[in-house]
C-alpha cells in the first residue's frame, strides 16, 4: 500500500531541533508527537496530513507538495466562470475546472446577504488573463504568481486600471470586474463579471453605463435597468460626476480601450492570486506582518502557500482550527510552520471558515474535502488555487492495492482492492479478472481478491497483471482471536425489525481486527429470530427473550436479546421492605399498618392494614400506604396496575391507587369497588384514560360515606403492566469467552533482579464515619509496610499514603515522578485536571524522556483512571499508542495500572492494563469486606506475575 504513515515520538534530540525552528514564535509551545500520512495524488503532486500534539493542544494540517518542474502538472487560479464575483465552494470550483486538488485562496468581502457574491481582493489572473483588479498600491496584501516556466514570484503589487479616451488620454478607474454595488469611482466590467450589467438602482438612480463592443462605444444606458453584457466588449459604470465625464469625452462610435498596469512584468504570467502578508521571505521567518486578518495572538484555521529554496516545489498548507481536535495557529506560528515544511518564501492566504483543501486520493478519480472547515460546512469563497494533471492518459503501469484494515485473523479472510495507475500515477480502468493475487510471509490462499491465511505473521499481498504491472500491500495476520466483541452488549429490538451485527476480535496480545460475516458461526436461543449471511439479525414478530451467539475459532461472544412486547409485568412494590408510611383521611379515621409474615402472596411479607371505619358515616374514610421515596416512576407505556389483595371476609371497602400523569395531575384509580371475595385475588386497573402515567405514589383502602366496615386487608406485589422489553434470563445465555491471564498467579521472588509492589485504587475520600474503610486501609498499610518494596495508590483520593509506611510510596494524587528498582522503572503520572497536558504542559516531555532513557526490562505506569476517560480522549489514545510503539521498539514489558470499577486486566496492542477497584469493587459492603481487593505484583527479571488479594 503506497499510503505512508509515520508516527514520531518527540525524542529529546529531535525535539531540540524542532524547538530551534519554533523558538522565535512558538514560545512555550513544544511538539510532543506527530503523525504523518502521505499519498501520491498524481506524478509530481503529493498530499500529506499532519496530526501533531503540542503542549498547547492538537493541530491538524494538510499539505500539498507540487513539483513545479514536472511538465505534466499545471497550477492555475480558479474562479467562478459564470461570474468572478460569484461565491463558490472550493470543491465545486475544483470539480467544474477538472482540477485534481485545490485550496482556498484570496481574501474577499462578502456581498449583500443572499446575493451569493464575494468580492476578491485583487489582482487575480487565471490562464494568463486578468480576471479582476483594483487600482491600488498594495503595501499589505501580497500576490503569488507563476510565469510560463513555473517561476514563482511573491511580491506586493501596485495596480492601476485606466480608461483610454479617443484622444489617448487616460482616466483612472476604480476597478476591473470588482464592482460590488458600492460606487467608489468609475469601474469597468465585462462578461467575466456577469451576464447583465447592474443598471440603475434605488441607491444610484442617476446612473450611466457606457457599452463598448469590438472596441467601439455602442450605446449609453442611462438611468435604466441593467442590460445584457456585450459578448465581445466591456461596460464602463459611472455615477455622480462620472456621468458627465463619460458624456463629455465619449460618443457612440468612438474607439475606446482600457489598460491594467502593474509594477511587475505580467507578459508571461499564467496565474496570480492575492493573499495577505508574507510569512517567509528569502528563507527567513518574518515576525511582523503587513496584514493581520485577526488578532496576531489568535489561533485560527489558516491557509498558506510557499515555495522551496530552489523554487521547484510549491508547498500549500491548510491548518484546521476552532476545535479541540485542532486549535489552529497564530500567523506567527504559521510562518514558522511553513518554514519547517521547507518554504524559503511563503504567503498567508484567507483562513478562518474559508480554509478548505480538496484533493482526490491515491488511485481514485473523485475529489473530497480533506480538512474540516470550521463553519461545519464549506464556505462559498472567491478566487482559489487549483492543481491539474495535464499528463496524457497512459496504459496501466502499476497497481494501488489496499485493504480496509491492516490486520486479519488467521483462518478468517480479508478482501483487497486493486486500482490501476498509469506511469503518471493517474487512475486507469482495469479488468480485475486479469489480476493474479498472491501472498508471501505467511501461508494462505486467494479466492478472487479474498485472502484466506492459514498461518500468522507479517505478510505482503501482491497483485499482478502480466509480468510487469504489480502492486503490493502489507498485512499482519494475527493468531486466532482470544476474545470477541459484538456491536451490541444487549439488543432491545421491535418485533420484525432488523439490525446489522458486527464482530471484532482481539488476540492474546490485544491486537484487534474485524471479522468478516463469512467467518462467523451464528446461533440463537429462545427462537428470537434469524441471522442472514450478511450479519443481519431479524427479530421474530411475537416478542420474547433469548440470545445471539457468535463463534470464531474457540472464542464465543453472546448478546442477550429482548423483543418488545405488550403485557410485561414488573413488581414495583413487594411489601417486604421498610419505608412504607400510613396516613389516614380524615385524621380521625382509625387504621394501622404493619408488615405481615403470616399472610402473604410471595415470601416473606405482605402489607397489612387494620382499620375501623364504623363511625362518622358522613365522609369517606381512607387508609393510605404511601410508597417509599415519594412513589414509583412508571414506564411511559404503562397500561395497567395490578395488585394482590387478601380479605378473610367480603366487605364494602374500595381498593385503589393514586396515579400522577406527565402533566402533574393525579387521580384515584380503583382496583375494586367493594371486596366481593375471600382469600387472595389479583386485581388490575386500566390507566388508558390517563395522559401518560408518570408515577404511583400510594395504594389505599377507602370506605365510602354512608357505609361502615372494620377488619383487615392485605396487599402484596403491586405490579406495573407495560409495553417494553422483557428482562432476559441471563442464566440461559452462553458465557462469553474470557481469555486466560497467564500472568495471574501467586509467586515468591528474590534476588537482585526482583521486586514486589502493591497497587490499591481509591477515588473516594473517607472520614471517621467510614469505619470499615478506614480500618481496612490501616490493615493494608500494615501489610504493605512489611511485605512489599513499593506501595502504590491509583485514583483521585489517597487514604493510604502515610508516614508509617517505610517503603517508597507512589500516588497518582501527587506530582509526576519515577522510581528505578532492580531493573524496573515505576512511573507515576498526574492527570488530576483530566489529562497530562492540561495538568502540566511539561509532563508529556518528561514522560517520553522517562521511556527513552530507560535501559531496564520492565516499565510500570500508574494512572488515576483509564486513559480513554481523559477530558481529551484523543490524548488518552495517544498515551496508549505511545506505550504500544515503545513496546514494539524495545520489546520491554509495559504494564499500566489505573483505578476503575472492577478488579480486572486486559491486553491492548502489546501492553498489559490492570484495573483495580478498591472499595468500589462489586458487592463490597460492611458485611462483604472480601469483595474489596488490592493487587500484589511480583517481578523477577522480565517475568511478572500478580494477584488481587483480599483484606481477610
Amino acid at each position: 500500500m503506497n499510503k505512508y504513515i509515520r508516527r514520531s515520538l518527540a525524542l529529546l534530540v529531535i525535539l531540540t531541533l524542532l524547538l530551534t525552528s519554533f523558538s522565535n514564535v512558538f514560545g512555550a509551545q513544544q511538539l510532543i508527537s506527530q503523525t504523518v500520512e502521505k499519498q501520491t495524488v498524481t506524478s509530481g503532486v503529493t498530499l500529506e496530513s499532519y496530526d501533531r500534539f503540542t503542549t498547547s493542544g492538537w493541530i491538524k494540517s494538510y499539505v500539498l507538495r507540487v513539483d513545479l518542474s514536472d511538465k505534466n502538472v499545471k497550477v492555475d487560479t480558479l474562479v467562478n466562470k459564470k461570474s468572478v464575483v460569484g461565491s463558490s465552494t472550493v470543491l465545486n470550483l475544483a470539480k467544474n475546472s477538472g482540477a485534481i486538488a485545490a485550496v482556498n485562496g484570496s481574501f474577499f468581502d462578502f456581498g449583500a446577504k443572499g446575493s451569493g457574491n464575494s468580492y476578491t481582493y485583487g489582482p487575480v489572473v487565471s490562464s494568463g488573463e486578468v480576471d479582476l483588479a483594483a487600482t491600488r498600491d498594495s503595501k499589505d496584501t501580497g500576490t503569488f504568481s507563476l510565469n510560463d516556466v513555473n517561476e514563482a514570484l511573491f511580491t506586493y503589487w501596485n495596480t492601476k486600471v485606466e480608461l483610454i479616451t479617443p484622444k489617448g488620454e487616460k482616466k483612472v478607474a476604480a476597478s476591473y470586474n470588482r464592482y460590488n454595488g458600492n460606487f467608489n469611482g468609475m469601474s469597468i466590467i465585462d462578461a467575466k463579471w456577469g451576464a447583465k450589467t447592474p443598471g440603475a438602482t434605488t441607491k444610484y438612480p442617476e446612473w450611466i453605463e457606457m457599452v463598448v463592443e469590438d472596441g467601439i462605444v455602442k450605446e449609453f444606458n442611462e438611468n435604466k435597468p441593467g442590460i445584457d453584457m456585450p459578448k465581445n466588449g466591456f461596460v464602463v459604470l459611472g455615477a455622480g460626476s462620472h456621468i458627465q465625464y463619460l458624456k463629455d469625452n465619449f460618443k457612440v462610435g468612438d474607439p475606446v480601450e482600457y489598460s491594467i498596469t502593474m509594477n511587475v512584468d505580467t507578459s508571461k504570467m499564467t496565474m496570480a492570486l492575492t493573499g495577505g502578508a508574507m510569512l517567509v521571505k528569502d528563507d527567513k521567518v518574518l515576525t511582523s506582518f503587513s496584514h493581520n486578518p485577526v488578532s496576531p495572538s489568535t489561533r485560527a484555521p489558516r491557509t498558506a502557500i510557499g515555495t522551496s529554496k530552489d523554487g521547484k516545489t510549491l508547498i500549500i498548507a491548510a491548518v484546521d482550527g476552532k476545535s479541540s481536535a485542532s486549535i489552529g495557529m497564530t500567523q506567527a506560528e504559521l510562518a514558522s510552520y511553513m518554514h519547517e515544511l521547507g518554504c524559503a518564501n511563503a504567503l498567508n492566504l484567507d483562513g478562518g471558515g474559508s480554509t478548505t483543501l480538496v484533493s482526490r486520493e491515491q488511485g481514485t478519480t473523485g475529489l473530497s474535502v480533506q480538512n474540516r472547515p470550521s463553519d461545519g460546512s464549506q464556505r462559498g469563497v472567491g478566487a482559489s488555487l487549483g492543481i491539474f494533471s495535464v499528463a496524457p492518459q497512459g496504459p496501466v503501469d502499476s497497481l494501488y492495492v489496499t485493504s480496509y484494515e491492516e490486520q486479519v485473523f488467521v483462518n478468517t479472510s480479508r478482501a483487497f482492492t486493486a486500482r490501476g495507475l498509469d506511469k503518471y500515477m493517474n487512475p486507469v480502468n482495469i479488468n480485475t479478472d486479469d489480476i493474479k493475487w498472491s501472498v508471501s510471509g505467511v501461508k494462505g490462499t486467494f479466492k478472487g481478491n479474498v485472502l484466506y491465511p492459514t498461518t500468522a505473521g507479517e505478510a505482503i499481498v501482491t497483485a499482478k497483471i502480466g509480468d510487469h504491472v504489480v502492486g503490493t500491500c502489507p498485512i499482519t495476520v494475527l493468531e486466532s482471536p482470544a476474545r470477541l466483541e459484538l456491536n451490541h452488549d444487549i439488543l432491545n429490538i421491535n418485533p420484525g425489525s432488523s439490525v446489522t451485527l458486527s464482530v471484532k476480535g482481539w488476540d492474546k496480545n490485544g491486537y484487534t481486527s474485524s471479522i468478516p460475516p463469512a467467518n462467523i458461526k451464528w446461533s440463537t436461543g429462545g427462537n428470537v429470530g434469524n441471522i442472514s449471511s450478511s450479519n443481519v439479525f431479524t427479530a421474530n414478530k411475537n416478542g420474547g427473550t433469548g440470545y445471539i451467539t457468535a463463534t470464531v475459532g474457540s472464542a464465543i461472544v453472546s448478546c442477550p436479546v429482548s423483543i418488545r412486547m405488550s403485557g410485561i409485568t414488573k413488581i414495583i412494590q413487594d411489601f417486604n421492605s421498610t419505608g412504607i408510611k400510613l396516613t389516614t383521611s380524615p385524621k380521625s379515621a382509625k387504621a394501622s399498618f404493619n408488615l405481615a409474615s403470616n399472610v402473604y402472596k410471595s415470601a416473606k411479607y405482605s402489607g397489612k392494614i387494620t382499620y375501623d371505619f364504623s363511625t362518622d358515616l358522613s365522609v369517606n374514610k381512607t387508609a393510605y400506604l404511601n410508597l417509599p421515596n415519594g412513589g414509583y416512576t412508571l414506564e411511559s407505556t404503562t397500561s395497567k396496575l395490578g395488585m394482590w389483595v387478601y380479605s378473610s371476609a367480603k366487605r364494602p371497602i374500595w381498593i385503589g391507587a393514586t396515579v400522577h400523569d406527565s402533566k402533574g395531575n393525579y387521580s384515584s384509580e380503583y382496583f375494586a369497588k367493594g371486596i366481593t371475595w375471600t382469600g387472595w385475588k389479583y386485581l388490575e386497573v386500566s390507566l388508558d384514560d390517563l395522559n401518560t402515567p408518570k408515577k404511583v405514589t400510594n395504594v389505599f383502602a377507602v370506605q365510602p360515606k354512608n357505609g361502615k366496615s372494620s377488619g383487615t386487608v392485605y396487599f402484596d406485589n403491586l405490579t406495573m403492566v407495560y409495553t417494553g422489553y422483557p428482562d432476559v434470563d441471563m442464566s440461559k445465555v452462553p458465557k462469553t469467552t474470557v481469555p486466560k491471564d497467564d500472568n495471574y498467579k501467586d509467586s515468591t521472588v528474590s534476588g537482585a533482579d526482583s521486586m514486589t509492589f502493591s497497587v490499591f485504587g481509591q477515588s473516594t475520600a473517607y472520614t471517621s464515619s467510614n469505619k470499615t474503610q478506614i480500618n481496612m486501609l490501616n490493615t493494608l498499610a500494615g501489610r504493605v509496610g512489611s511485605s512489599v518494596d513499593v506501595s502504590v495508590l491509583v485514583g483521585s483520593n489517597d487514604g493510604l499514603t502515610r508516614s508509617s509506611i517505610k517503603v517508597p510510596q507512589l500516588s497518582t494524587t501527587a506530582s509526576y515522578k519515577s522510581l528505578d528498582i532492580n531493573g524496573s522503572r515505576l512511573i507515576q503520572l498526574n492527570t488530576s485536571k483530566g489529562g497530562l497536558r492540561v495538568t502540566n504542559a511539561n509532563e508529556w516531555l518528561w514522560f517520553i524522556n522517562q521511556l527513552n532513557s530507560f535501559n531496564g526490562k520492565n516499565v510500570f505506569v500508574f494512572l488515576k483512571e483509564d486513559p480513554l476517560k481523559f477530558n481529551d480522549t484523543k490524548e488518552g489514545q495517544l498515551l496508549k499508542d505511545t506505550l504500544t510503539d515503545f513496546k514494539k521498539k524495545t520489546g520491554k514489558n509495559i504494564w499500566v495500572f489505573y483505578k476503575g470499577n472492577s478488579n480486572s486486566s486486559y491486553m491492548d496492542k502489546g501492553v498489559k492494563y490492570v484495573v483495580t477497584a478498591g472499595f468500589d469493587s462489586y458487592g463490597f459492603s460492611d458485611s462483604n469486606k472480601g469483595a474489596a481487593k488490592y493487587a500484589v505484583v511480583n517481578v523477577k527479571g522480565n517475568s511478572i506475575t500478580y494477584q488481587f488479594k483480599s483484606f481477610n
